[in-house]
């Protein structure tokens, strides 16, 4: 069974999930009535929390196995994402936007998964 801690994190990640994605619907609506975009990021986004949710079910936990779950699904809904991006909507490069805020979460993922690489050297 999962940590509590891991399934906090999960709690977490759905939240945000949620919030953003109903943010994204919100803007597609208000911006761009005429045509659907926001289901997009959130078929990705939810393939990359369907990792993370196997995660919690796996009977072997190991400190690293969620990080590269996520990196696995940041590369390919990534990649999905642009290729979306550029065959239906390639006068606006929406995919930067999504790809930032993920690049930034997957670094402070590295961040937390190896703490030795943010303690100073104290002698």
């Amino acid at each position: 069974m999962a940590s509590r801690e891991a399934k906090t994190g999960f709690g977490y990640h759905l939240a945000a999930y949620v919030t953003v994605n109903a943010i994204l619907v919100w803007i597609n609506i208000d911006m761009f009535p005429h045509q659907a975009w926001a289901q997009w990021p959130m078929i990705g986004w939810g393939i990359g929390l369907a990792f993370h949710g196997l995660t919690l079910v796996s009977t072997s936990q190991k400190q690293n196995r969620g990080l590269f779950y996520h990196l696995a699904a940041y590369m390919i809904i990534n990649a999905v994402l642009i290729f979306i991006n550029l065959t239906t909507m390639p006068d606006l490069l929406w995919f930067k936007y999504p790809l930032i805020i993920w690049t930034c979460m997957i670094a402070f993922h590295f961040w937390r998964v190896f703490p030795k690489y943010r303690s100073t050297n104290a002698s």
